[in-house]
Order: C-alpha cells, then sequence, then structure tokens
C-alpha cells in the first residue's frame, strides 16, 4: 500500500477550498494507505479562533476521518501553526502525533520528515507566535483587529518571502547533506514553494503549501513520485497566505 506525504494544507473553516483540495486528495486514497501530513495541517486561525466550530463541517477535516474509518493511518507532525492541536486531530480523525522529526522507512525508501520551522536561525516573533499564551490572546481580541493584524502579517511575510524562502532552502539542504548516505529522501514543510531537488544525495523534497494547488509526495514499490496539481486557473483562496505563516 502506498504512503502519501504532504504538509501545510492550514486548513480554516471560513477558507472552505483548501478543505476541498485536501478531500479531493484524501478521497483516493484506500484501506491500508498511509498518510503523513509534516506540520501545519490547520492554520493558527482555526487554532485560535475556530475551535468551537464543528470540525466536521471542514471538507477536509471529515475527509480524513472517513479515511481513519475506512482502514486508513494518518500520522501528523507538529509545525509552527498546529502545535497545540495533537490531542484535536487525536480526536477528530484519530492521528498518530508527532511533536518533532520523524525517521521511518517507506517501501525500501529511508526518509527523515521535519516541517523544518526549528531548523537554523529563527524569527523570535514567530517563535512566539508558537506559544500557547499567544493562541489564548489572539482568540480573545476582537475580530476587526484580528484581521487587522493578519493583514499586517500578510505584508510583511509578502515582502521577505524571497529572502525568507532562500534561507530555508539553504538550511534544508545543509540539514540534508549531513545525512548524506544515510537517508534517501529529506522530506520539509514550513516554505510554500514545492521543491523536488534529486540533484544532491539524499534526494531534497520541499511538500509546499495548499493555497492555491494540492502537492505532495506518493511512495510505493515503483518509488518516490512528487505530484503538484495546481487548481486550474490557479486561483489562491480569500483567506490570508504566509511563505512560512
Amino acid at each position: 500500500m502506498p504512503d502519501y506525504i504532504l504538509s501545510d494544507v492550514h486548513l480554516r473553516y471560513d477558507c472552505p477550498e483548501r478543505g476541498e483540495r485536501l478531500a479531493s486528495v484524501v478521497e483516493q486514497m484506500e484501506a491500508g494507505d498511509r498518510l503523513l501530513i509534516v506540520g501545519d495541517l490547520c492554520d493558527f486561525w482555526l487554532a485560535s479562533r475556530q475551535r468551537r466550530v464543528d470540525p466536521l463541517t471542514c471538507p477536509g477535516l471529515q475527509a480524513l476521518a472517513a479515511f481513519r474509518d475506512r482502514g486508513g493511518s494518518i500520522m501528523v507532525l507538529a509545525g509552527n501553526h498546529d502545535a497545540w492541536l495533537g490531542t484535536f486531530y487525536q480526536r477528530v480523525f484519530g492521528a498518530s502525533w508527532v511533536e518533532d522529526s520523524l525517521e521511518l522507512e517507506s517501501h525500501d525508501l529511508r526518509l527523515q520528515l521535519a516541517h523544518g520551522h526549528r531548523l537554523g536561525k529563527r524569527n523570535l516573533l514567530k517563535a512566539a507566535m508558537e506559544s500557547r499564551a499567544f493562541l489564548v490572546a489572539f482568540g480573545l481580541i476582537p475580530d476587526p483587529l484580528a484581521r487587522l493584524l493578519q493583514v499586517r502579517l500578510d505584508h510583511s511575510n509578502e515582502a521577505h518571502r524571497a529572502a525568507a524562502d532562500a534561507r530555508h532552502i539553504a538550511v534544508y539542504r545543509r540539514r540534508a547533506d549531513t545525512l548524506a548516505g544515510q537517508l534517501d529522501l529529506a522530506v520539509f514543510g514550513h516554505i510554500h514553494c514545492p521543491i523536488n531537488d534529486s540533484a544532491g544525495n539524499p534526494r531534497l523534497i520541499v511538500l509546499g503549501g495548499w493555497h492555491h494547488r494540492a502537492s505532495y509526495l506518493r511512495i510505493d514499490d515503483a518509488g518516490a513520485t512528487f505530484i503538484v496539481e495546481p487548481d486550474p486557473a490557479e486561483t489562491i483562496d480569500e483567506c490570508q497566505r504566509s511563505s512560512t505563516g
């Protein structure tokens, strides 16, 4: 049975297109398949401001629960947006929860999975935003103020996107190089640009975000295939998107 690996879906109840993209992929999976999610399945907005909404109103979460019910296996690694959602994932769709990186074998390939936000020099503000205290506080502020702060963060991320992505990619490549001979694939998330770099050893995969496309790694007896499925019109959803959100 194949393994599927993805990251950075950033589910929010007010961004249904993200959940619909995820559902369209998960619904193709069969009993006995394994799904590994390498961080940020859900967005910090859901984690802090939408916890009282019925999770099964989200097409993506509903699809994950149905996949579990028909015999699928789901493992989720912590990202910077969903580090406090482990028990939520366990309750809603029976996920196994991993706090940090994970090494495993899949169809005779050796992999290391890591969201990637803890590698290299960290932005102190973004590190603080991962705390439970921030999530609680952000959930309490009035909605207009929360959305204003979101817009300002989006603008800051957009202005620094190229430089931030380049820094993270360099860190990922250096990390992968230290594992030469020990791994076949080094797999990361966090930045939202999908990358498939087979020139080095090990092969470097950056899974990419789901704000306007689906991208995932499929591993079976034929090997590892990186799949990017852009939306027909390359549409971007109405919610905020950030490169290293």
